[in-house]
């Protein structure tokens, strides 16, 4: 039965992992299982979703004396994956941090916001899968380190979705570089693989 709210295998209880790389138009991102790679992973995610933020203007007409909305419409649109790690691994920490890299330490703020492809997989035992392919994003904190000495160490971050289009350049070794990858332009925004839901 496709569709509906009567369809108990539509209920799902799980988690999301995440996978990210800092190459705009990935052409991994594409295929299923080639994007998830460990150098990928972000680790464990201790919670996730998904986020519609939209800007909404409403239009009001006036019926004896009483304003009555006719009429509503969305201005600006985005989509926000909002995540928490608990690993606390040198990449991880660089993102975070705004850092770079060198040898067994991370400076801290000597880079910018990272732009990238991204893979969220929602694997269940309970429930469909689920996989939202993202062509274009950046990755940024979201809040503070937790350093709870009662509980494991937490930080939160947002993986902000963009859009992809021609002509988007990105960062690879140092050197700008177009990554153009014609499949990704008809799914500007990424797109989520349902042939697993009922």
């Amino acid at each position: 039965m496709a569709g509906g709210t009567l369809n108990s295998a539509n209920l799902t209880i799980g988690g999301a992992k995440i996978y990210y790389n800092a190459t705009v138009g990935h052409p991994d991102c594409l295929a299923t299982l080639a994007f998830r790679t460990t150098a990928n992973s972000l680790g464990n995610i201790v919670s996730a979703d998904i986020t519609p933020e939209n800007t909404y203007v409403e239009h009001f007409t006036s019926n004896q004396g009483k304003m009555v909305r006719d009429k509503e419409v969305v201005t600006q649109s985005a989509i926000n994956i909002n995540f928490t790690f608990d690993e606390m691994n040198q990449s991880n920490i660089r993102r975070f941090f705004f850092g770079t890299t060198a040898a067994s330490f991370v400076k801290i703020l000597k880079n910018n916001i990272e732009e990238g492809s991204a893979q969220v997989v929602v694997q269940t035992q309970i429930g469909q899968d689920m996989v939202y392919q993202i062509p274009k994003c950046n990755l940024r904190p979201a809040g503070g380190l937790t350093l709870n000495p009662e509980s494991w160490h937490e930080a939160p971050m947002t993986l902000s979705i963009l859009e992809y289009v021609d002509g988007d350049y990105t960062n690879v070794n140092g050197t700008l570089q177009s990554s153009v990858n014609a499949s990704w332009l008809a799914w500007e925004f990424g797109r989520i693989d349902t042939r697993s839901l009922a």
